[in-house]
């Protein structure tokens, strides 16, 4: 698909398109075995018949909760030859954070592996508009589907009675998916991603790192979209294959991408450091992986010396796909890239929205030149949605600068957000679990340097008068309501926590205290062993 049309970037049709062309090639790669292009498709076509015999239609939202598995792939594209709406959630979340995202997307239907089904019946009460459950590798639930306290079946026991393509009309300016993305004041946010933007983003990273025809290798989750759109959508675009893993390792990282044969890597800052940190070998650069491509590129020089590999960055996020990237070999060190003009007007402003020069801070806000490239808002929360898309702006909430020749470089985040293991992490979110503590009276959540990755989460926390708390307490309770990377390195017990006159908590206080926010009385989890 070298030759990119706006109106044909719709997901089920793009699959179709490609499997007439690489009908037997190769398109999915995991560690059990291959998958063609014409599987996927076959697969797609007979999955969407089941679901529509199951009930699922056209504009109807269907969470996904399943680890990185052949399902998930044609999942995503059944859904969508059905006109229906993927909300992909985080396998980590449970409780409250999953009973938010299920409720706020309006989900009719959760697809859910069969090791988290376990997490369903405490919220089934509270899911009053969740129509049924269906249920991957049942076998492994350990809990009886009749007690998931919602209607519930095994996904491989729905019928499939019918034959041929599923042929349900869906255009590209159609919704697509429900991303969510960290809250900033609230909680996480639903972004509505047409079916052109999250092609669009793909065909940009196609097209900015040169991937046509290549073997990608993804370590990252495909509940995200840096793995479902740069990464597998990348590849279907590209004619390309992508080979998926359960998680990132670094013991098996670089086998990995010798078995597969991999030129390109979905990668996070995090994991960078480690490769960097384990001891050298002679096959250090026995393999033919060309790029990483991640968030941030400043250890681009070490990566070049030790591996004979380059980092590319570029600035992506799932409201916009990407905005600033450099035409491929013009990288710089640092920078993620030059402004995007076919899709997007891009600039940089002060606080009252007055675009300021080169060489000066300010919030990165873009303006679509194309239609259904940008998201069309946050579901259900319109005034998040309006905040954001102020003065016919669409505000990132991140602080950026450009150089005189137009490349921008990545200053922070302006919003309340924390970035931790290639994941925004919502503080509110965070927050409001550990405040359910009965000992806390309140706490506050902020980002703070770190050795080998984005950033690490501390949380100062005020404890209820006359109750006692230790740190290695709260920790095992956020382990035990928390996704692994929200729970927090450090913990600090404080008498109050600083306030604006305006009676919000002070986080820039926070974050100017001792050592980028760390003092001589921050209890560190893993200098304590844990």
């Amino acid at each position: 698909m070298r030759k990119e049309t706006l109106e044909s970037f719709v997901l089920g049709d793009v699959l179709r398109s490609q499997a007439q062309i690489h009908r037997r090639q190769t398109f999915l790669k995991f560690r059990d075995g291959d998958i063609s292009y014409g599987e996927i498709d076959a697969t797609a076509d007979r999955m969407a018949r089941a679901l529509s015999g199951a009930g699922v239609g056209r504009g109807d939202h269907v969470a996904l909760m399943l680890p990185n598995c052949p399902d998930f792939v044609p999942l995503v594209f059944a859904l969508a030859r059905l006109g229906a709406v993927a909300v992909p959630v985080n396998i980590g979340y449970r409780g409250e954070l999953l009973r938010h995202v299920l409720t706020s997307s309006d989900s009719r239907w959760l697809i859910i592996d069969g090791p988290y089904a376990e997490r369903v019946p405490e919220l089934a009460e509270r899911l009053p508009k969740l129509d049924g459950v269906l249920v991957r590798d049942a076998a492994g639930a350990g809990i009886p589907l009749d007690r998931l306290g919602k209607p519930a079946r095994e996904l491989t026991s729905l019928p499939d009675d019918g034959d041929g393509p599923v042929r349900v009309p869906v255009g590209f300016g159609d919704l697509q998916a429900i991303m969510y993305t960290s809250g900033t004041t609230g909680p996480s946010k639903g972004a509505m991603v047409p079916h052109a933007l999250a092609l669009t983003c793909a065909y940009d990273s196609l097209d900015f790192l040169d991937r046509w025809g290549k073997t990608i290798y993804c370590p990252l989750p495909l509940f995200h979209a840096a793995a479902l759109w740069d990464g597998m959508l990348s590849a279907l675009l590209g004619g390309g294959s992508i080979a998926i893993v359960e998680k990132f390792s670094a013991s098996r990282f670089w086998d990995d991408v010798r078995r597969f044969d991999a030129r390109v890597c979905m990668s996070v800052f995090s994991m960078i450091p480690i490769l960097l940190n384990r001891p050298p070998t002679p096959r250090d650069r026995d393999h033919r992986l060309e790029t990483f491509y991640m968030g941030k590129s400043n250890l681009d020089e070490p990566l070049r010396e030790r591996f004979g590999v380059r980092s590319v960055e570029t600035y992506t996020s799932t409201e916009a796909g990407i905005a600033t990237g450099s035409p491929y070999g013009e990288w710089r060190t640092g920078s993620c890239g030059t402004a995007h003009d076919e899709r997007f007007h891009v600039a940089v402003v002060d606080e009252q929205d007055r675009e300021v020069g080169p060489g000066e801070p300010g919030e990165l806000v873009l303006r679509p030149k194309q239609p259904f490239v940008l998201t069309t808002g946050y579901y259900g929360a319109w005034e998040a949605t309006t905040r954001c898309f102020r003065n016919m702006w669409f505000h990132t909430g991140d602080r950026v600068w450009r150089d005189e020749d137009g490349y921008f470089f990545f200053l922070d985040r302006m919003k309340d957000a924390i970035r931790r293991r290639g994941e925004n992490i919502s503080a509110f979110d965070l927050e409001c679990e550990i405040n359910d503590h009965p000992a806390v009276l309140e706490c506050a959540a902020i980002g703070v340097p770190s050795e080998l990755e984005d950033e690490d989460i501390k949380v100062s926390v005020v404890v209820q008068p006359d109750l006692g708390l230790e740190p290695a307490e709260l920790i095992a309770y956020c382990e035990e309501r928390l996704p692994r990377s929200m729970v927090p390195r450090y913990i600090e017990f404080v008498d109050a926590l600083p306030r604006t006159p305006t009676d919000k908590v002070a986080k820039y206080r926070l974050r100017a205290q001792g050592e980028g926010g760390l003092t001589p009385t921050t209890w560190d989890r893993e200098a304590d062993g844990r």
